[in-house]
């Protein structure tokens, strides 16, 4: 009876850990009627893949039984024969090489007769640091720091570490080991269960900051534009007095007050909120709502912007430009400098972006990515990941150049028409 329990706990956590393996490699349904037909399979695997366990014992049913049963659930994701194949395939080796490594060594293990199932736990925990491997290499949406990584992996290692402990020197009975590897099973469950909701919910907030970011760029854009529309207006109403004036300094010959004349006219119509007018609205928004408090605060903010009216990719490109920009105002107020520089242009289906700031030159560094000075250093790790994923996604190039008392980072973007 003790094994049979132990036996479906297992079995149930392992059929949790093939769920995570799966949507590492293919994309989840998110319908509803997608939901219900998953969960209905993967129900069906388990009490077919149990109940054949059970009755059998026998090698060949269980590979047969996992195969067909990983299989049909990878099929309700996608129709992919070549997809179908790999994943399954890729799945059952590692769980029978986490089965091979945990029970044949230390079990007289012979077909149709069965074993203590307290060595399914190990095994089911193998599984465990094997998927959190896996997911690290495959997966590219969320990235961790190291210490995340160590820290979680540690929780399986160190539950194999107490029940081979408390199998070999026999300091339990076998139903402390049964409630000691029942509360570990839970423990891992609920600790990675946990961990992946608070790393989605880590991204959402971040996916939703940028969205603030881009409504009240758009705000701002909106506020710019009336203002411009107003002064442009109150030009036009005046415009018979002012064609008269430029009437009289033109019969006088008085070049120099005409050109006086026409310069304070443009003064009057400029926006001084609107630093940058390159034409496309979405890019122009967040880079005047950004740069607008860049002015705020900075001594010295230099933009040279030069976009067509109509781009495909400015979502994309303001993903980019928010981060770099967000971090360098960040370290550019720290100095006694305060600079900062900005350098935009697209050229035949090229775009570089060059962003320059003054910092203190104390750069915090991780393996292979930048890391922020901001307190928020969260959200914004996973914002430079994302810079980085942008910059994979066209096949582009990106230079991080610490200077002695400038910071500089150059993107080159290949860009689809």
């Amino acid at each position: 009876m003790i094994n049979i329990i132990i036996c479906m706990t297992t079995n149930l956590f392992r059929i949790y850990l093939i769920s995570r393996f799966i949507h590492l490699f293919v994309e989840d349904d998110k319908k509803k009627s997608g939901q219900v037909k998953h969960l209905l399979a993967y129900g069906v695997f388990y009490i077919v893949n149990t109940a054949a366990y059970l009755a059998f014992h026998t090698v060949w049913v269980n590979i047969a039984c996992n195969l067909i049963g990983i299989g049909l659930i990878v099929f309700t994701y996608t129709k992919s024969v070549k997809t179908i194949l790999f994943v399954t395939c890729s799945v059952y080796m590692i769980n029978m090489g986490c089965s091979t490594i945990s029970i044949l060594p230390f079990v007289n293990y012979k077909d149709g007769v069965e074993f203590n199932q307290i060595y399914e736990v190990i095994d089911v925990f193998l599984v465990f640091v094997c998927e959190l491997l896996t997911e690290k290499i495959v997966d590219t949406r969320h990235k961790t720091n190291v210490v995340r990584n160590i820290s979680l992996g540690l929780v399986p290692l160190c539950s194999i570490g107490m029940l081979c402990i408390m199998i070999y020197t026999k300091c339990s009975t076998e139903m402390g080991l049964v409630i000691a590897s029942m509360g570990l099973i839970l423990i891992n469950f609920f600790t990675y269960y946990l961990y992946g909701k608070l790393s989605d919910s880590l991204f959402h907030q971040y996916e939703n900051e940028v969205l603030r970011q881009e409504i009240r760029g758009y705000a701002n854009q909106i506020d710019i534009m009336q203002q411009s529309e107003e002064k442009v207006k109150a030009l036009r109403h005046d415009m018979k007095h002012h064609m008269n004036e430029l009437r009289i300094l033109a019969e006088k010959g008085d070049n120099r007050s005409i050109a006086k004349y026409i310069e304070n006219m443009q003064e009057f119509i400029t926006n001084p909120n609107e630093i940058l007018s390159s034409g496309n609205t979405e890019i122009d928004s967040m880079l005047n709502y950004l740069l607008s408090k860049a002015k705020e605060e900075l001594r010295s903010v230099n933009v040279n912007v030069r976009l067509p009216h109509s781009l495909n990719h400015s979502f994309d490109i303001n993903v980019i430009l928010c981060n770099l920009l967000e971090n360098g105002i960040e370290a550019s107020k720290q100095t006694e400098e305060k600079e900062l520089a900005i350098d935009v242009a697209l050229q035949q289906g090229v775009l570089r972006i060059q962003i320059e700031n003054s910092y203190s030159g104390a750069l915090e560094k991780g393996k292979q990515r930048l890391l922020t000075t901001k307190k928020e250093k969260e959200l914004h790790g996973i914002g430079l990941e994302n810079v980085r994923k942008m910059v994979e996604k066209y096949n582009g190039v990106m230079e991080v150049c610490p200077g002695k008392d400038m910071f500089c980072v150059r993107l080159v973007l290949y860009l689809s028409e």
